[in-house]
């Protein structure tokens, strides 16, 4: 179940320029916000009280007493550190626990189907995105499937223009913005290959495309703390992916036998 930290996050492409202000108080200010009255906060951000309010029906409830509610169950007390380390792995846990909360089980198991049904899978990302890509082309292959990468906007239209019903199209995108991806996603859809969209947000034009969402944590928030892999969340989800597709005995059988060819060639 999403906790309504993640609601903010799923829905903050929905939201005005105004919602967002509050979106983003909320998001680094949660801890001090269970004992705040509606007019206080609505200073504190210079909005009106609302624009608070409709932010809460944006994402999900009645008003700023329901969200002061559910908000008091999604904070933990943390002890901020001032190690490195600590904090890192700080943000990693509240990173793996958001995205967790966001997954669905069934969602995962009819995609780890479609791939290994499709006649061929393609990876569609750009930037950072792309480097996940091709991670989760490599592991793809060394499962012994069909499977390529396609990281700037003409090889995408190339490949997404030849596309059939027998195709699977993976996007990568945190935002669901990027619109060399949305692009190529509408052109794969128009000739019937199936759509799989990896991103933090709903409600965005790639979003409103697919066919099933795996929808991530965003970790914008937290690169506020300092640099942070955009694509952890992300990495997640392909491990997830990963995990599902080695339970059928020739992938693992195919992933094994790449790994021993490998190590017998590092010998050599």
């Amino acid at each position: 179940m999403n906790s309504i930290l993640d609601e903010v996050l799923l829905k903050y492409q929905t939201l005005s320029k105004t919602e967002k202000k509050v979106a983003d108080y909320v998001i680094n200010n949660s801890q001090h916000l269970l004992n705040i009255h509606i007019k206080e906060l609505a200073s504190k951000i210079s909005v009106s009280v609302a624009t608070i309010t409709r932010f809460c029906k944006k994402i999900g409830v009645s008003n700023f007493v329901e969200f002061k509610i559910l908000l008091r169950d999604a904070v933990e007390e943390t002890i901020e550190s001032n190690e490195a380390i600590e904090k890192v792995a700080q943000v990693y846990n509240s990173v793996i626990k958001s995205t967790h909360s966001v997954a669905t089980v069934n969602d995962y198991e009819l995609v780890s189907n479609w791939i290994q049904n499709a006649n061929r899978i393609h990876i569609y990302g750009i930037g950072s995105s792309g480097l996940s890509a091709e991670e989760l082309k490599i592991r793809l292959s060394r499962m012994g499937y069909s499977v390529n990468t396609h990281t700037d906007s003409h090889a995408m239209v190339i490949n997404a223009s030849i596309l059939t019903k027998n195709d699977v199209v993976i996007a990568i995108s945190s935002s669901g913005q990027t619109k060399e991806v949305i692009d190529s996603v509408q052109l794969a859809k128009s000739k019937g290959a199936r759509v799989v969209t990896v991103t933090n947000f709903s409600e965005t034009s790639l979003a409103k495309q697919s066919d099933i969402i795996l929808y991530t944590a965003s970790v914008q928030h937290y690169q506020t703390k300092g640099f942070m892999n955009s694509q952890l969340s992300i990495l997640i989800c392909l491990d997830i992916i990963s995990m599902m597709l080695l339970t059928n005995e020739e992938a693992s059988t195919n992933y094994n036998q790449t790994l021993s060819k490998l190590e017998e060639y590092k010998k050599i």
